[in-house]
């Protein structure tokens, strides 16, 4: 049981992203990926950490619908993410968050 609590504890600052203080015409948040013995980053992580990001951006009231996403390239497990959001939309009943991972200013990642 110590074993899943460390994982889980390790799981949730994955998914605790830096950045609330970033702004700009995007919510800006930073993650991290722990280290680890592979050279790209889990698909899985990115995903986690864009929820994260987005739903950081829309009342706490609101919970997540729908997720789509596109692996362009792989992810460098030595380089942070920079994850941008987009507020789309914040109506009646719902809200419309686009979220955008990037390694640098020109490359998006998985």
């Amino acid at each position: 049981m110590a074993d899943d609590s460390q994982n889980t504890q390790t799981l949730l600052k994955l998914l605790d992203l830096n950045g609330m203080e970033a702004r700009t015409d995007e919510d800006i948040f930073v993650g991290h990926t722990p280290h680890q013995s592979r050279p790209r980053v889990f698909g899985g992580q990115v995903l986690g950490q864009s929820v994260i990001a987005a739903t950081r951006t829309v009342p706490e009231d609101r919970q997540i619908h729908s997720m789509h996403g596109y692996f362009l390239r792989p992810g460098d497990t030595h380089v942070p993410i920079t994850f941008g959001v987009e507020r789309m939309r914040d109506g009646r009943s719902f809200s419309l968050a686009v979220c955008t991972p990037t390694r640098t200013a020109n490359q998006s990642c998985p």
